[in-house]
């Protein structure tokens, strides 16, 4: 018997247990549970790139509390949230499980977020309707009880399923993921109104909007760019920015925009002058490395169940790149630039604004960005599943931290709730001071 004949019945009742749970409501067999939650240990395991911001985490001690929080679950979302109770302890935002099937009727219709109640209160944080589509609730809306439970407690119970590289990113995001909550949601909000709000019917309040818009309504032409996650949205802006004089000052709007592709060509038709680009690492692994690490216990007589591996954080990290300089644009955009950035300015948007910030080619207005940038390692532990392991860790051009940090205003203009009750844009109107 050849090897192959020998594994193909095993291969063969793997693939039947894949198949099986390819209906949502299945339930997940145990054996199937400890199979993906051993390939998602050995991803992080092995492509993890930011053990430096959680240095004090051992992913063996990890792995075990994720193992005692499957016990007992059965079902999808009971596997989700025992996996990103796991992925979201190592605070990045490029490492998360999802579950497509639990995406769909996610949305609540409204999208909401703590935000200061006035710029006189900064420190007064009240969960705020930022988008809606429902008739009866309406931007600016202060929730105050969700579920007859404190709107702060009900939401913060529910953060520790999200990853993120920033607490302010945590509950930034944390509405995009309604499959969380319950199925209906009872809100009292601050002027006393009590609704109550289903997640099967209602439609998700972000995608009306256009992707790239040039808004001339104002004294200086937007740019607004609300994703790169196709490579036409790019092409878009590119488009928009030859409408524009050459020399005219320019508003750049990247709120919101939670990254795709790095759009290098719209990031050089910015560079008047050579610029220099992130640094980036990811983690070496070698057999003879690991070895060696573990050599040691072994020679003393102290390897035993209770010598765990060595900590990950101490995998060494190969330079991917140093020093590299973005040529500058044969044609380039010359006009006088301020970008506007918030906390839902993430990866692949950093990418473009990394460069603009260090060469000092543009000047930023809003909150700042999330911090979090790189190329994921991507798996489907079980059908209908997405696995992302960050792989690429970037830093400053002049090494400095960049990694839940991101890129800092040079002038922060918080959003608040007042704002947009009174349909105000605080960071905008800084802006266009600004330019003027």
């Amino acid at each position: 018997m050849d090897q192959e004949t020998a594994t193909r019945p095993h291969m063969s009742e793997l693939r039947n247990v894949l198949t099986s749970v390819e209906d949502p409501s299945a339930p997940i067999p145990s054996a199937l549970k400890h199979y993906a939650a051993g390939r998602i240990y050995s991803a992080v395991e092995t492509c993890f790139a930011h053990w430096e911001n959680v240095p004090d985490l051992c992913n063996a001690d990890l792995y075990f509390d994720y193992l005692n929080a499957l016990e007992g679950t059965q079902d999808r979302l009971g596997f989700l949230l025992a996996t990103q109770s796991y992925l979201a302890r190592l605070q990045n935002a490029h490492t998360q499980f999802i579950d497509r099937t639990l995406l769909k009727n996610s949305s609540f219709g409204f999208w909401a977020r703590p935000l200061p109640a006035s710029a006189s209160t900064p420190n007064d944080l009240v969960w705020t309707v930022c988008k809606s589509t429902l008739s009866d609730l309406k931007t600016g809306d202060i929730i105050k009880e969700v579920n007859n439970r404190p709107a702060k407690e009900f939401f913060d119970h529910y953060t520790q399923f999200v990853s993120a590289s920033k607490p302010e990113a945590v509950s930034y995001s944390l509405m995009f993921r309604g499959f969380l909550f319950p199925e209906r949601l009872n809100l009292t909000l601050s002027d006393g109104r009590k609704l109550h709000i289903s997640r099967t019917a209602a439609k998700p309040p972000l995608t009306r909007q256009k992707r790239v818009e040039l808004d001339r309504s104002g004294k200086h032409p937007r740019l607004i760019i609300r994703s790169f996650a196709e490579p036409e949205f790019e092409q878009q802006a590119l488009a928009f920015l030859n409408q524009i004089d050459n020399e005219a000052p320019l508003i750049l709007d990247l709120r919101g925009n939670g990254g795709g592709d790095t759009p290098s060509s719209l990031r050089k038709k910015f560079c008047k002058e050579p610029t220099p680009l992130s640094m980036e690492r990811t983690p070496q692994f070698m057999g003879l490395e690991k070895a060696e690490q573990a050599l040691p216990a072994f020679q003393n007589g102290e390897l035993s169940a209770l010598h765990l591996p060595p900590n990950v954080q101490r995998t060494p990290m190969t330079l991917l790149t140093k020093g590299e300089i973005q040529p500058a644009s044969l044609t380039p955009f010359k006009g006088k630039l301020v970008v506007l950035i918030d906390i839902g300015s993430c990866s692949a948007t950093e990418d473009l604004l990394i460069p603009l910030k260090q060469s000092g080619r543009a000047v930023f207005v809003g909150e700042a960005s999330a911090g979090s940038t790189g190329q994921p390692y991507f798996e489907a532990p079980l059908p209908g599943t997405q696995l992302m392991v960050s792989t690429k860790r970037t830093d400053f051009p002049d090494g400095s931290t960049f990694e839940g940090v991101g890129i800092q205003p040079d002038y922060p203009v918080p959003l608040t709730a007042e704002d947009l009750q009174q349909g105000n844009d605080p960071a905008l109107i800084r802006a266009e001071q600004l330019l003027s």
